[in-house]
């Protein structure tokens, strides 16, 4: 009789499912897109200061430092127990070649980063086209990555460096392109291969390491593990150790973002249930003499309260399913419309969201035919005499 009760009022069954369905879909697309907001907030970021939490460690680092003490460090910070680390060589004097104006060619002076595989880890940068930086295992030649602003200084793969006040060029492989999130030309250039093909060029004048410790870990430790490595490796010591991440800059404004998608969800459900509810009183009125009968035939109260409660509830089971199914869909093509540069990675399913929006859907069908019941179960029998 409930399910036969869905069919009785094709109009009236077609705009509770609807109102169901937009709540349902909305608590979800609100969750998803307040999860992808407060993604994308971290990843612009991470991109640009590392992900939360990076530390920047300072070390002074000698002039002389040969290939084997780089190669040394290199593979030392590939496995950095307490977390993630990635060093950042300081070469002041490092430019390109490039065309000018008139057609010929000038050393230019663009932001060039002396670093190794490791740093895209800490700040991730989406690979456009090709590959990133190999790692410290004998790359076969002096290699680079550039971002989408540099990729007008690569011909034919390769990119000219030079040095400053030099004119001797010096190709370079480009394994490919990346989105760093920054609008100025960056040429990211292996550290182990330039000084081991380029070793004229390898005169650092600082080194930076940049130290992004797992979950639970506390950062002083990660510093203290750090310094006992850079001494075994002959590289020097911290001199300075600082929270680099912009972390401050983006966690208030993710808190206002998540409270506003919390107050909105909280906020379509209850124009869910306040819809479903004029609805059902709607709906009583029309069966009200259909009631009354069943009442005079020796219908109980409490029969007559759950045909009205379980006609909805079964409505919000098959609505909640639906719409779960739906989103699962969407959620599964997002990555299809993503752009190649996009920092954010695939959004999973939120099956939490989905779990409470189905729930959602149930507690909203019972509040929202709880005042139709009321109304059913009060109406009088002898009414249906006249």
């Amino acid at each position: 009789m409930i399910a036969k009760d869905l069919r009785i009022n094709p109009l009236r069954t077609s705009l509770t499912a609807l109102s169901m369905f937009i709540g349902i879909i909305a608590l979800i697309a609100g969750v998803l897109v307040g999860t992808l907001g407060r993604d994308y907030l971290e990843a612009v970021n991470a991109r640009l200061g590392g992900k939360s939490p990076t530390y920047s460690a300072i070390v002074d680092v000698p002039s002389s430092v040969n290939i084997q003490v780089v190669t040394a460090l290199q593979e030392r910070l590939a496995h950095f127990r307490p977390g993630i680390a990635s060093a950042q060589y300081h070469l002041n004097d490092l430019a390109i070649w490039a065309s000018s104006g008139d057609g010929n060619t000038e050393i230019r002076r663009v932001t060039i980063i002396i670093i190794d595989a490791e740093r895209t880890r800490i700040m991730p940068a989406p690979i456009i086209e090709g590959t990133w930086l190999t790692g410290a295992d004998e790359p076969a030649t002096l290699e680079t990555a550039v971002n989408e602003s540099a990729r007008q200084y690569v011909h034919d793969g390769t990119v000219a460096l030079a040095r400053t006040g030099n004119p001797q060029q010096v190709p370079a492989r480009v394994n490919g392109v990346i989105a760093d999130g920054t609008d100025t030309p960056t040429i990211y250039v292996n550290a182990t291969t330039l000084q081991r093909y380029w070793p004229q060029a390898w005169e650092p004048d600082g080194l930076t390491i940049l130290v992004h410790p797992n979950e639970g870990v506390d950062d002083q430790h990660a510093k203290t593990v750090l310094d006992d490595l850079l001494f075994d490796v002959g590289t020097g010591s911290i001199s300075s150790w600082n929270r680099s991440d912009n972390a401050d800059d983006y966690e208030q404004v993710i808190g206002f973002l998540q409270l506003g998608v919390t107050v909105t969800a909280i906020l379509l459900l209850s124009v869910s249930a306040i819809g479903m509810i004029n609805i059902g009183l709607a709906g009583i009125e029309q069966r009200s003499h259909e009631l009354l009968i069943r009442r005079a035939l020796g219908a109980t109260r409490v029969s007559i309260a759950i045909q009205v409660i379980g006609s909805s509830v079964l409505l919000g089971l098959i609505i909640a399913f639906a719409a779960v199914l739906i989103s699962a869909v969407l959620v599964w093509a997002i990555p299809w419309m993503m752009p190649a540069d996009s920092p954010l990675e695939p959004p999973a399913y939120p099956y939490t969201a989905a779990m409470i929006a189905a729930c959602a859907s149930i507690v909203t069908s019972l509040v929202g035919s709880l005042a139709p019941a009321i109304k059913a179960i009060r109406l009088q029998p002898a009414l249906a005499l006249r």
